[in-house]
């Protein structure tokens, strides 16, 4: 059975060589507690799918080395 949902919040937690993400979505507006998925996933895991979110969204990424203090700053 697929679940879906908004997703509406996650947080992660560094175990070493692997990350723990939790995934917090809600099927309605109505929802009063979020549906929770765990995920455990290796660093490198981690960086793909990061990598893939950026691409398919459009985005670009952005290399810290490029971020001065004037940039951060002002954005």
């Amino acid at each position: 059975m697929e679940n879906y949902g908004a997703l509406v919040g996650w947080t992660h937690h560094d175990n070493g060589e692997r990350l723990m993400l939790k995934l917090e979505s809600l099927r309605t507006s109505a929802a009063e507690e979020p549906d929770l998925f765990r995920c455990i996933m290796t660093k490198q895991q981690a960086a793909v799918l990061g990598n893939y979110l950026i691409e398919v969204s459009g985005q670009t990424r952005i290399d810290p080395r490029d971020r001065t203090w004037f940039r951060r700053l002002f954005g």
